[in-house]
């Protein structure tokens, strides 16, 4: 088997840049990796059940995209006899080395050492569809010895490829991703919905948004959860898993559906702008200090400007709508718009807001999420949920569990 390939080194270690047919890396390369970099059956063991079982993610997404491409394999190989013959040819009195062919014999054992998975995502889709073995992947082959500081060598790059490789940033994918509704909704979003351009929304990897902020109304990343809570109900009409709502938002769905999404959320944020003077108010201010007495560091501000805050209002409308589904979106919001929403006020002091420190507060995000629901309407709340509710309060108010009820009940809403 001659294979075109281009040669490198980086450190001490030699590498080929190839391509790999869907049909070569069927035949020729194994799909696990333990026997070669360990002689313990216990490491080996534990070194399988450390790949999580994710090929066959791989092979639907091989079978359902059009437009699938992968990074390159990093494949090791042992045993035979692999021979490079360098090829140098000139262009324009350039010259170009380290292009050339590597023979193999037919007796190489060859390992994934980055790319566990898609290899076992490869050989499942071939089975499924053979017309795709001749599809081509990048694969970049590196020399592997079964002696004590061959397997040493390895696993060292093992670990290296798996230890710094790092995800995608949730920010990108709200960037870039091309099949995730919400990211593709939320970018609509940020071009054309009024509260959302100009620079309203701050654009970091992080929920929270910085002390000396006086222009944005929530951060990139809040917005993003706020509208995956929002598609759980258009989509589902109740809170689903989160690896069920993860797989989903890996394939893009109809057109039809996310027209309407984005409907749908431009109706949503339309309504906040509706509902609460203070977005309004934000949204016809000077955009450089629009948010600044809402995000006020001495009192807190406003509920509504802090992401905490505004995330765990949304997810509980998601989860009043779960419960009943015939409650209106509008009427939850008109009924927490005539709370205070001053966060050293009660009911929030304690819960978002330290008094002494002048500081917002992070841990309580689940009780707040309660909060809201047991104000719209203590009935919809699960009992296991409300128990949490009254021990979650009880210990941030340092109350007796006894006194919750009677605390709780001063802050629900006539209507």
């Amino acid at each position: 088997m001659n294979i075109p390939a281009i040669r490198g080194k980086i450190g001490n270690t030699v590498y080929y840049s190839a391509n790999f047919s869907f049909q070569q890396i069927n035949e020729l390369v194994d799909r696990k990796v333990g026997n070669e970099i360990y002689t313990s059956k216990t490491l080996k063991d534990r070194l399988q059940r450390s790949l999580t079982d994710n090929s066959g993610k791989i092979k639907q997404y091989i079978l359902d995209r059009d437009d699938r491409f992968f990074n390159a394999l990093v494949l090791a190989v042992y045993d035979g006899e692999p021979q490079w013959t360098e090829i140098r040819f000139e262009l324009d009195d350039n010259e170009f080395p380290n292009v050339g062919i590597l023979h193999l014999n037919g007796k190489e054992k060859i390992f994934p050492v980055d790319g566990q998975h898609r290899v076992e995502g490869i050989k499942e889709a071939i089975k499924k569809n053979p017309a795709l073995a001749t599809e081509m992947i990048s694969v970049i082959l590196i020399g592997h010895s079964t002696s004590d500081a061959g397997m040493k060598k390895s696993r060292r790059i093992f670990s290296t490829l798996n230890r710094y490789a790092k995800p995608v940033k949730l920010g990108d994918i709200i960037a870039l991703d091309e099949d995730d509704i919400v990211a593709i909704a939320t970018r609509e979003l940020l071009e054309t919905h009024v509260l959302f351009t100009d620079d309203r929304i701050k654009a970091t990897n992080t929920k929270s948004i910085p002390v000396n902020d006086k222009s944005s109304f929530t951060s990139l990343i809040t917005l993003y959860e706020c509208n995956v809570e929002l598609f759980q109900i258009f989509y589902y009409k109740k809170i689903i898993s989160k690896t069920k709502l993860k797989d989903f938002l890996r394939s893009r769905p109809d057109e039809e559906i996310i027209l309407r999404y984005i409907k749908f959320l431009n109706d949503f944020w339309n309504l906040m702008v509706g509902v609460f003077s203070e977005v309004e108010d934000f949204i016809h201010k000077n955009p450089l200090t629009a948010a600044e007495k809402y995000r006020d560091p001495i009192n807190g501000g406003n509920i509504i400007f802090r992401p905490v805050a505004l995330l765990q209002m949304i997810k509980s409308i998601s989860y009043i709508c779960s419960e009943n589904n015939e409650i209106s979106i509008k009427d939850i919001l008109i009924v927490f718009s005539k709370l205070n929403r001053d966060v050293s006020k009660e009911p929030w002091t304690k819960i978002i807001w330290d008094p002494s420190s002048k500081r917002m507060l992070v841990n309580n995000q689940i009780l707040l999420k309660y909060l809201f629901v047991y104000i719209f309407n203590h009935g919809l709340l699960k009992d296991k949920d409300k128990k949490d509710l009254y021990s979650r309060y009880a210990l941030v108010k340092n109350i007796s569990i006894d006194c919750v009820e009677e605390e709780l009940n001063k802050y629900i809403i006539n209507r």
